[in-house]
């Protein structure tokens, strides 16, 4: 371990901060400078919450199972409980933990920490916001044995340069949005930002104009909901899941939400939310919803009367050109992708095209 490779993972780490680096990446960069197998940025609640969890060297399912141990709550974890206590950027080493002991007291838990090999730790208290604790870690095998006096110095290097970051994340994080704002604006995209329960947390300019007169969705007591019950009860599951797994979650399927008779559906996209909603918020999720713009609805007749479509081939056209998938088409359509497909075919016939992208540049200007 050089000073070359620590300053690297310094500049990853503000690298990140400034959302130019997947913090992901700048984590494994921490744990290949220590030695360690893994790392992690977390954040600790009331209650043995665990708002955000994000590891590096170990399986994706290992935090669910962290928080199902119990490894979240301070009685069980002393890693946990010592850190809590401890001062911002103290750094501590297995020396000041009872693993051992809470593995023995603790069943579930130490199956966990046996499940992975961690047998060792070395950790920080990064700061204190609103109830949170945000912290690093260093996750270590038996093999690997505790930090050395390097590695641990290293460690503690690198720890005020994290909270750094993470507080350049949480500044930036509202002026990141009104710029990605305006943008989504500027493509009639209608957005949400919204908590693990819902609640809207931020909304495009063109969201306000959706909610005016659609039917299908709607903010009641601060919180996004669809108007069926099937429907909001679908969409709530894919918000909170979304928000609670973070930036590596999956893609999901979109969410189909319909008027109270069925009628009408409407495609809603969730992802999880740029990292600095989910330190600030402790987690959240982004709603896109997919609804016809007028703009669509125009270049649909458009080119059905220039191009001789059909109106199901018109109105496929209109979704290809914003930028929608042969698979986000069926679902928003409620169609089987088949069909879609037979459309797409004869689309490019008669718009004498041969690709999803020169039916794009052919349809800009509509």
């Amino acid at each position: 371990m050089t000073e070359d490779e620590v300053r690297v993972a310094i500049d990853a780490i503000h690298s990140a901060g400034f959302g130019d680096t997947p913090w992901m990446d700048a984590l494994t960069t921490l744990a290949d400078v220590t030695g360690s197998m893994g790392a992690q940025l977390v954040g600790f609640g009331s209650d043995a919450a665990v708002p955000f969890n994000w590891i590096v060297g170990l399986p994706p399912e290992a935090a669910d199972e962290f928080v199902l141990s119990g490894g979240g709550d301070p009685r069980v974890n002393s890693r946990v409980r010592v850190g809590m206590s401890a001062p911002e950027l103290a750094v501590l080493d297995e020396t000041a933990f009872s693993s051992v002991q809470d593995a023995r007291l603790y069943p579930e838990y130490g199956r966990w920490l046996e499940r992975y090999d961690l047998a060792y730790g070395c950790l920080s208290p990064l700061f204190r916001r609103d109830g949170l604790l945000i912290g690093m870690a260093l996750m270590r095998t038996e093999a690997q044995g505790n930090v050395t006096n390097d590695q641990k110095r290293a460690f503690a290097m690198v720890a005020p340069h994290v909270r750094t970051a993470v507080r350049t994340q949480l500044a930036i994080g509202a002026q990141s949005w009104r710029l990605a704002s305006g943008l989504l604006d500027a493509l009639s995209l209608v957005v949400f930002v919204c908590d693990r329960h819902g609640r809207v947390l931020d909304r495009s300019g063109a969201a306000d104009e959706f909610l005016s007169g659609d039917l299908r969705l709607r903010v009641r007591h601060g919180a996004l909901r669809a108007a069926r019950d099937g429907d909001a009860v679908r969409l709530q599951a894919a918000i909170g899941a979304a928000a609670n797994v973070g930036l590596d979650a999956p893609p999901q399927r979109p969410v189909i939400v319909r008027n109270r008779d069925g009628s009408d559906p409407l495609l809603v996209e969730v992802h999880p939310a740029p990292a600095a909603y989910a330190l600030r918020h402790r987690g959240a999720a982004l709603v896109i919803v997919r609804a016809a713009s007028g703009r669509e609805a125009r270049r649909a007749a458009a080119v059905r009367d220039l191009f001789g479509l059909t109106a199901a081939e018109a109105v496929v056209a209109a979704r290809l050109a914003e930028g929608l998938g042969p698979q986000a088409v069926a679902q928003g359509l409620q169609v089987r992708i088949g069909t879609v497909r037979t459309h797409i075919r004869r689309i490019y016939e008669k718009c004498e095209v041969n690709s999803q992208i020169e039916l794009v540049a052919l349809l800009a200007r509509l």
